[in-house]
């Protein structure tokens, strides 16, 4: 956090300004009981779930089809604020990256994982390519389950490829669409013009940290 405002501070002078802020328009939020006693109870058991060893997937889909079944909130006003074409695009992403393990592509990555640079260089070349999430996935089979210090190297790599590119990682896309739906646009260039350094900068620190 301390690099990221660093580099905000050099970059960007209008971060210096200490001129003050205009007053946020106030909110008043309204709970619904009973539909907030139901969010945290489904939430609960949800982690409940994660902890005893249920799939991740079943998991997580059962818990959003039981908050969508409600007679207070209709389900059509909560589906019109998902994303669809995000929720698209990922789910190609897994879908491509599970092709290339069934149809044995990965023997162009196999020698990623032979030493610390390979693997972190790799990484971050597939995290923007496919993004980081993915690219974990396809990287994953290559290291030894023994292999702590790779397994921390690649967990550190792909996180911190993430701020590289728009790319790199599907937060960034969501943050783009939230800000293009408030009237902000964030190109890849100026993206790229803050992710190049700082994600430089944390992955040498990271490198050396665990190396």
């Amino acid at each position: 956090m301390a690099l990221q405002i660093g580099v905000l501070w050099i970059l960007y002078p209008e971060v210096r300004s200490t001129a003050s802020c205009l007053s946020p328009v106030q909110i008043r939020y309204r709970i619904f009981k009973p539909l907030f006693i139901k969010t945290l109870a489904i939430t609960t058991g949800l982690l409940i779930a994660f902890a005893v060893g249920v799939p991740l997937g079943e998991a997580a889909l059962t818990a959003a089809a039981l908050l969508l079944i409600t007679r207070r909130v209709k389900p059509e006003r909560v589906l019109k604020q998902v994303d669809w074409n995000l929720l698209v695009m990922f789910s190609g992403l897994f879908i491509l990256t599970h092709a290339t393990q069934t149809l044995n592509l990965l023997q162009v990555f196999t020698p990623l994982p032979k030493t610390p640079l390979g693997l972190l260089g790799g990484t971050v070349v597939l995290s923007n390519l496919i993004s980081n999430v993915p690219a974990v996935l396809i990287i994953e089979p290559l290291i030894a389950k023994t292999d702590t210090q790779s397994w921390l190297l690649l967990a550190a790599a792909s996180t911190l490829a993430g701020n590289l590119t728009l790319f790199g990682s599907v937060a960034n896309l969501i943050v783009v669409e939230a800000a293009a739906k408030s009237g902000y646009t964030l190109t890849f260039s100026a993206h790229l013009r803050f992710g190049l350094p700082i994600t430089a900068i944390t992955l040498v620190i990271a490198y050396f940290w665990i190396y």
